[in-house]
Formats: structure tokens, C-alpha cells, sequence
């Protein structure tokens, strides 16, 4: 069924792929705005835990986005997508910096949602930095999106990738700028130390 065609014979594999990889990137932007906005602490403390299930949530579900993305892909009957083309970067003949972008993100995407089961058992530093590709596949989302996809074309391409990217970028600013707040210390009370 999905290898069939619309009235218009546009291959339904194809409205698939398109349809995931905007939903994707949509998830991929809203579980890195949910991550920052906790980060730099504009969502009340109190609900952090379930804002955490939130964030890992949005991740999980756009990375099966990508997965259905790739598979509709594979079953595309005018791309001719191979497994390899959709699993290793360089491989594909059409585009193969756009869609070398999207392999990127997606095996990213793999290692950003994979971090949260694995934090126990790795430094706080270790999951930083896994985290802060999450800023990288953004951008190699964003770049696919653009380059590769058919949906995200000229001006309006242009205000979509703004209207998802100035969140974050507002977010980071306010991540520099905005001061933590320091956890009260405890004051020795007189005689004991």
C-alpha cells in the first residue's frame, strides 16, 4: 500500500517520507526548545521530572520519525534509496551533502535519545557533550530540510527554518546570559565545625 500512487501519481512512499521528515524535524525542535528552556530554568523547578519525560519523549518520537522517513525512503519507486544510501553518510547519488545531513541528524538524534538511558553510567561532562550535538543536528536537520527536501523551498522554506530555529537561538542567549541560581550554602552556626 505504501508503494501505491495518488490519483496524481505521486508515490504515497514519497508524501510518507515528506510528511516524517517535517514531522521529525518538528520534534527534533521542540525537544531541544523544552531542553533549554529547562536548562536555563523558565519552567517551574517543580515540574522538572515530568518535563524530563516530556523531553525525552519528543526526542524518541521524532527519531521514529526519522526511521519512518528512511523506510518510506527505501520504498520510494523514483528515489531507489539502498539501505546502505539511508544508514552511511556519502553514499547517496542524488544530493549527497543534503542527504549525507539527514544521515547525520539521524544517527545523532540515535545518540542524543540513547544518552538519557545511559546518564548513570557515564559523567555529567560525557552527557553534556552528547547533548551539545543536539545543536549540531539541528542544524543538519535544518540544512536537509532545506537542501534536500521539496517542502521547505524559497521564502516560505526560509521563514519555516526561522520560526524553528529563533526559539533556540533565543534560548542560548538566555542560557549565557541569564545568571544560575547558587545553591543556598549552610552557614557553620557557632561551635561546631
Amino acid at each position: 500500500m505504501i508503494g501505491a500512487t495518488t490519483s496524481t501519481a505521486v508515490p504515497v512512499a514519497w508524501l510518507v517520507a515528506r510528511a516524517a521528515g517535517l514531522t521529525a524535524l518538528a520534534l527534533l525542535s521542540a525537544s531541544l526548545w523544552l531542553g533549554l528552556a529547562m536548562s536555563v530554568r523558565l519552567l517551574p523547578p517543580r515540574r522538572q521530572k515530568s518535563l524530563m519525560g516530556w523531553h525525552q519523549t519528543l526526542m524518541w518520537c521524532g527519531l521514529s520519525m526519522v526511521a519512518l522517513h528512511g523506510i518510506a525512503l527505501l520504498l520510494d519507486p523514483v528515489m531507489h534509496f539502498s539501505i546502505a544510501v539511508v544508514l552511511v553518510p556519502g553514499l547517496a547519488p542524488w544530493r549527497p551533502l543534503a542527504v549525507s545531513a539527514g544521515v547525520v541528524t539521524a544517527w545523532l538524534m540515535l545518540a542524543l535519545a540513547s544518552s538519557f538511558h545511559v546518564r548513570r553510567r557515564i559523567t555529567q561532562r560525557r552527557w553534556r557533550l552528547i547533548h551539545y550535538s543536539g545543536f549540531a543536528a539541528f542544524a543538519l536537520a535544518l540544512g536537509h530540510g532545506l537542501t534536500a527536501g521539496t517542502d521547505l523551498r524559497g521564502t516560505t522554506g526560509l521563514l519555516v527554518a526561522g520560526g524553528l530555529a529563533a526559539p533556540i537561538v533565543w534560548l542560548v542567549y538566555a542560557r549565557i546570559l541569564v545568571p544560575r541560581a547558587q545553591p543556598a550554602r549552610r552557614q557553620a552556626t557557632p561551635g561546631t565545625a
